[in-house]
């Protein structure tokens, strides 16, 4: 069968909308030059649309004519790459997820393993945020704990003890394997006051602590985040007020 025949076999196979690249045809490898042309003639022939550089999609058909990629297909596909995750929803979008706040941004932030840009999709505008920590489905649960602590002044129309209390009741339901992997994501990527404020969280659930989450803050620094510290008697363990 030539690759024209297997490239067509394969796009037969895939969901309408549902976008993909190169690299679902597993002749790319040995003849990338034969499958580029093979899709680009299914482009022409608009069986297939381009949404981005190496990205396609098989549109649906619909009675006024082709329907749009969804914005959710745009998502995912930014998400995820070759079904391993990439990134990861951040910012006011995550706190509107976790119920935080009521805001819903039209800018979404996705933290992401490569450069910073900004993608302009018509009724969606994502901002890929560059990050250092690495991303897959066992850290994302633990990355938008740290992301929020990071954040927990920053969080539209919300109370700053409201979002940390949040955060505690997530980090009380985590395995201890799960703590001591947050602890450490939280060592190697993020500020001196998320680390405070994780162990403060942390020392409220009688949670085991690091040895180095604490080692790892200046004791003469204080954080400022305006919580009651007859509240959270834990804060001036912490030096957070």
């Amino acid at each position: 069968m030539s690759i024209a025949a297997l490239v067509n076999q394969t796009i037969d196979r895939t969901p309408a909308g549902r976008i993909f690249g190169y690299e679902v045809f597993p002749q790319y490898r040995e003849a990338p030059g034969a499958v580029v042309r093979a899709v680009n003639r299914g482009v022409a022939s608009r069986r297939l649309a381009r949404v981005g550089k190496g990205r396609f999609y098989k549109p649906r058909r619909g009675v006024l004519g082709d329907l749009p990629v969804s914005d959710e297909e745009r998502l995912r596909d930014v998400l995820y790459r070759n079904g391993r995750r990439t990134g990861y929803v951040t910012g006011p979008a995550l706190y509107n997820r976790l119920g935080l706040t009521t805001q819903m941004p039209r800018t979404v932030a996705v933290a992401v393993n490569r450069a910073t840009q900004i993608k302009d999709l018509g009724t969606m505008r994502m901002r890929l945020l560059s990050r250092r920590a690495p991303i897959s489905d066992s850290t994302v649960p633990l990355l938008e704990i740290l992301d929020v602590l990071r954040d927990a002044r920053k969080v539209p129309d919300a109370n700053v003890e409201r979002v940390i209390e949040a955060m505690r009741r997530r980090l009380a339901d985590l395995a201890p394997t799960e703590l001591k992997r947050l602890q450490r994501l939280a060592l190697d990527y993020y500020s001196p006051s998320t680390r405070a404020l994780l162990g403060m969280l942390l020392t409220r659930c009688r949670k085991d602590l690091l040895p180095e989450l604490n080692a790892s803050l200046n004791p003469t620094t204080r954080f400022d985040l305006s919580i009651d510290s007859d509240e959270w008697p834990e804060s001036r363990a912490w030096n957070i007020r």
